[in-house]
């Protein structure tokens, strides 16, 4: 079976379709500069236990394709080699990552408001050692801040990160000005919006049809 035909958008490649089947059939994948992503780990992701997916504003936002399983690093830490590699919410599969490297923590609440459901902080693992390891992005619920804010865009995927703390990512794993990054789990492409807008090529891989459209349409207008 051929693979996909890529969207390129500017310095950005697109693929439509499995990751770890795409890692066979493009021996280009092994040969990116650096892995940042933000995997499926797991937790059966629902709303209100429903099945019904989030649904945020008009936007419905279905379960993330593969998030039923339990999340296994070892192919992309194979990818990245000695590269760099930031995988988020590895707290969840840290059984399974090397005992070297570093966690990185984002503190989504800084302080404000009331114990509530939401999580306040999530964790990444990079195999790269920096002092730098705690960013501070207010983000919980509808309450979030920087250009991601509602005020600005909706929300478009039940994990959506961040832009500015993807570019904080890009810095930490230490991935220079005009590497290439690969986001094997792109969903609605906020690390390729990232990589773009700070200068590094990006190589972004989706399963889900709906997030891969999102994800075009979010680098396009970045890369305006």
């Amino acid at each position: 079976m051929p693979p996909p035909e890529p969207v390129i958008i500017g310095h950005a490649t697109l693929y439509l379709g499995d990751c770890l089947e795409l890692l066979e059939l493009l021996p280009a994948l092994r040969g990116v500069d650096a892995v940042v992503t933000d995997p499926p780990y797991g937790i059966g992701y629902v709303h209100n236990g429903g099945g019904r997916g989030l649904v945020s504003g008009k936007t419905n936002l279905r379960p993330i394709h593969g998030d039923d399983r339990p999340f296994d690093p070892a192919p992309w830490l194979a990818v990245a080699g000695d590269k760099p590699i930031l995988l988020w919410c590895a707290d969840h599969y840290k059984t399974r990552l090397p005992a070297s490297g570093r966690f990185l923590c984002w503190d989504k609440s800084c302080g404000q408001g009331a114990a509530d459901n939401f999580v306040d902080a999530e964790f990444a693992w990079t195999n790269r050692k920096n002092a730098r390891c705690i960013y501070r992005h207010f983000w919980k619920g509808a309450m979030r801040a920087g250009e991601d804010a509602p005020s600005r865009s909706g929300r478009v995927h039940p994990s959506q990160k961040p832009v500015e703390l993807m570019r904080w990512c890009l810095d930490v794993a230490r991935v220079g000005l005009g590497k290439t990054v690969l986001d094997p789990y792109m969903g609605g492409g906020s690390t390729g919006v990232a990589c773009v807008t700070s200068g590094r090529k990006f190589v972004g891989v989706e399963i889900d049809p709906d997030y891969f459209a999102i994800a075009c349409r979010r680098i396009e207008a970045a890369q305006r």
